[in-house]
């Protein structure tokens, strides 16, 4: 008889909550930790265990996942004496999902062989409504055989592509970021020089999705939020600050040039000065406005 997998959570923030939701819709024994009581009620109240510190979680379950904002508070639940580290769970396989910098990666890996502990950097690609549904996107870096072993839990929550050795799948998630918050601006800028001249989007869309200039934004971020002025309950731009400034710190110490990045990352620091920071990361839309003299709330 095959063995059930139990899983744990830890982090249930804007990610980590649809993640832990879509495990136990998918019939997944899981344990959670969160350091919001209130966050941790929610998914004890769907049928999650809770669990009192990391250490804990990882006793009790086969695979961890962590889903945090950022690289000390993923360092802080995986050391201490109720820290993950200390968890004494010879069996464990931590799939680390948080968006950190590589060089982190590399010293939780460190460390978790040392204890014989097998840890895959599994970042995350979608939105909430993509882990709701089961749709999200890993990129995985580790040892073929431990994206073996987890490549058949992460079809729970969508698909995975093993990037390489381990940090290898959070350098292609910031890789990934990058492209992604450039080309958001660029498309915004572009439409916004139509809007000018007279153009519906609906025209616009239909044109620019036929040829090279097509784009995600131009099917989802632009129609569903900045059309609709939908600012509010997305991926903040706080986060999006954080995760743009760790990609370009690794492409200066790879000596990657980032024009185009930086830019866009000086557009983001000035929708944080108009205490935008909450607000999701199209809010850009309302900065390349205010330079246009005009807006993206087509009448159509």
């Amino acid at each position: 008889m095959t063995k059930e997998i139990r899983a744990g959570i830890i982090g249930l923030g804007q990610m980590g909550s649809p993640v832990a939701g879509r495990l136990l819709e998918q019939g997944i024994l899981l344990t959670a930790y969160d350091i919001d009581a209130s966050a941790l009620q929610r998914i004890v109240d769907k049928g999650a265990a809770a669990a009192a510190s990391p250490a804990q979680v990882a006793n009790q379950c086969d695979i961890l996942l962590t889903v945090l904002p950022n690289g000390p508070h993923v360092e802080s639940v995986a050391s201490g004496d109720q820290g993950i580290l200390a968890s004494g769970n010879r069996e464990l396989m931590w799939l680390e999902m948080s968006t950190i910098d590589p060089q982190v990666t590399k010293g939780l890996s460190a460390k978790c062989e040392n204890k014989c502990i097998q840890i895959l950097d599994a970042a995350i690609g979608g939105l909430t409504v993509d882990a709701e549904a089961g749709k999200l996107l890993f990129m995985v870096g580790g040892s073929p055989e431990n994206f073996e072993k987890a490549s058949s839990f992460l079809a729970h929550l969508g698909r995975c592509v093993h990037c390489g050795p381990t940090s290898a799948g959070v350098t292609m998630k910031l890789i990934n970021n990058q492209l992604a918050g450039v080309t958001l601006a660029a498309t915004i800028e572009a439409l916004l020089m139509g809007r000018k001249a007279g153009l519906r989007f609906a025209d616009m869309q239909e044109i620019l999705s036929g040829t090279a200039a097509n784009n995600a934004h131009l099917h989802r971020a632009i129609p569903e939020r900045i059309i609709k002025r939908n600012f509010d309950n997305g991926f903040g731009m706080n986060l999006m600050v954080k995760d743009a400034g760790l990609a370009l710190d690794l492409a200066e110490r790879l000596g990657a040039p980032q024009k185009l990045g930086t830019l866009v990352q000086g557009l983001r620091q000035h929708a944080l000065d108009q205490d935008w920071g909450n607000k999701d990361t199209t809010i850009i839309a309302k900065v390349l406005e205010e330079f246009a003299g005009t807006d993206l709330a087509f009448e159509e």
